[in-house]
């Protein structure tokens, strides 16, 4: 039997399942708080759209550790992955890097960006 993922399962935009914390909405139990992300400058929509295309990925990552063969899903998972990628190259290019592997060299630029906790 050659099942695809819109059988079993319906998606939810990137945005939304970040802000909920759930892909897939028949497997979504309202939590008690539900996230309503909305970034206050260019530098945090990137951010967000980076952790949105990731988290998806990562979902259809773990959907596909039971479904390897679901091409649709497969599919899915590239195109999530490579924009989540295209928004962390163009985040690093304008703001320094935010992963350890980046091709940045020392001196660190991270340590002169704001952190987490201050205001930019």
């Amino acid at each position: 039997m050659n099942t695809n993922m819109n059988d079993i399962l319906k998606l939810v935009s990137p945005k939304e399942a970040l802000n909920r914390g759930n892909l897939f909405e028949n497997y979504f139990w309202p939590y008690k708080y539900v996230a309503n992300l909305k970034p206050s400058n260019e530098r945090e929509d990137l951010m967000q759209k980076i952790q949105q295309f990731g988290f998806a990925a990562h979902e259809l990552n773990l959907y596909l550790d039971l479904h390897p063969d679901d091409k649709q899903a497969v599919g899915l998972y590239n195109q999530y992955s490579e924009t989540a990628n295209k928004y962390l190259n163009e985040y690093e290019q304008k703001y320094g890097c935010i992963e350890l592997d980046s091709n940045e060299k020392y001196p660190w630029m991270w340590i002169n960006s704001p952190w987490p906790w201050e205001k930019l």
